[in-house]
């Protein structure tokens, strides 16, 4: 009786390798391009955080009587000329759009609602939005 010692690989055990590695690199891979997106998200959330400061801020140091006047409600980015756009330093997001609200116009305090909404670069839609009250 001959004995076989083989000290090779057969071609089913090289496929089957190959299979597992190519599996786990195609999931490597796939978590990497995650990573990438939620590196730019959290970008674009901080450019967004950013520019609500601004608004903000711009908000705060507005004489109340002006208030209506200089942040239009429901006007998405301000009046025509886009007043906005000097506030935050120009538009650093993908279709980037602010919007300034308020619950009641006539109240004292005033609650004044800033919304903020962007694109990423998947064409996926996010807003973020801060709210204070400011009085005479």
């Amino acid at each position: 009786m001959k004995r076989c010692d083989t000290k090779g690989m057969t071609l089913i055990e090289l496929l089957i390798a190959t299979l597992i590695f190519t599996i786990a690199l195609g999931a490597l891979l796939s978590s990497m391009l995650a990573v990438l997106y939620l590196i730019d998200l959290a970008k674009d959330q901080t450019i967004a955080t950013s520019d609500l400061r601004n608004i903000m801020e711009a908000i705060r140091v507005t004489p109340f009587t002006n208030t209506l006047s200089l942040f239009p409600d429901s006007v998405v980015d301000g009046q025509v000329n886009n007043s906005y756009q000097s506030i935050v330093g120009g538009y650093g997001l993908n279709n980037e759009h602010i919007t300034v609200t308020y619950a009641d116009v006539y109240s004292d305090p005033l609650e004044i609602k800033v919304n903020l909404a962007w694109a990423d670069k998947r064409s996926r839609n996010h807003s973020a939005s801060v709210s204070t009250f400011k009085t005479r």
